[in-house]
């Protein structure tokens, strides 16, 4: 556990209608183990008293109580988590970087519609790109699905900031998903999935747990 770190995390109450996101910046010990404390706040038990199994489709679950919710990505030295206790979640982070293979990325990866968005604009395709990736990983994480269902067949369409996953052929029911993007910073862009309206995201200070 990270030093100066309580052995039991005082988080504030999780209610209905809320979603808590996290960012944990900098190098940082293994994800588990700030799961787990943070967990174990919501809990209200010790870290090492909370169990975490896997369902069928590979998706982490709590065992202590299955009413409550999680999901968290990682990349280049941020960590984002995300708690609700109104049904299952997906979060996904990335660092917009450079990449040799853009291209074949963008022909692989995105529907014909989503590839005129992406490259509409030649300054912007980059951040698109990787806006997209975001919003396909975050549903794929929060259905359970992962990359069992490829990411060319789902289709988002982003017009003038409302986001919509447009109902293909893959056999989920898209019209109570919601889509929320984030930044942190100016080099990393982020995506949560959820379900519900009128759900309030509660971004969280590690502050309140590290000192």
């Amino acid at each position: 556990m990270n030093p100066g770190m309580n052995d039991t995390a005082v988080i504030p109450p999780l209610v209905p209608g809320e979603i808590h996101l996290w960012t944990r910046e900098g190098d940082a010990p293994d994800d588990a183990a700030i799961l787990k404390l943070l967990l174990s706040g919501y809990l209200k038990t010790e870290p090492a008293q909370v169990r975490v199994g896997i369902r069928p489709k590979g998706k982490p679950f709590v065992e202590n109580d299955p009413t409550l919710f999680f999901n968290l990505s990682h990349s280049r030295g941020i960590l984002v988590l995300a708690f609700s206790r109104d049904g299952e979640l997906g979060v996904d982070i990335e660092m917009i970087r450079d990449l040799p293979d853009l291209d074949l990325l963008i022909d692989r990866n995105l529907t014909s519609r989503e590839k005129e968005y992406t490259l509409k604009d030649p300054k912007k395709k980059l951040t698109r790109f990787f806006q997209l990736w975001t919003l396909k990983e975050s549903y794929l994480k929060a259905t359970g699905d992962g990359m069992r269902l490829s990411p060319e067949n789902l289709e988002f369409t982003v017009e003038g900031g409302n986001i919509r996953l447009n109902s293909l052929s893959f056999g989920h029911d898209t019209s109570q998903w919601r889509f929320r993007t984030f930044t942190r910073g100016h080099d990393f862009t982020g995506t949560l999935a959820y379900r519900g309206s009128n759900t309030v995201i509660r971004e969280m200070e590690w502050d309140h747990i590290a000192g």
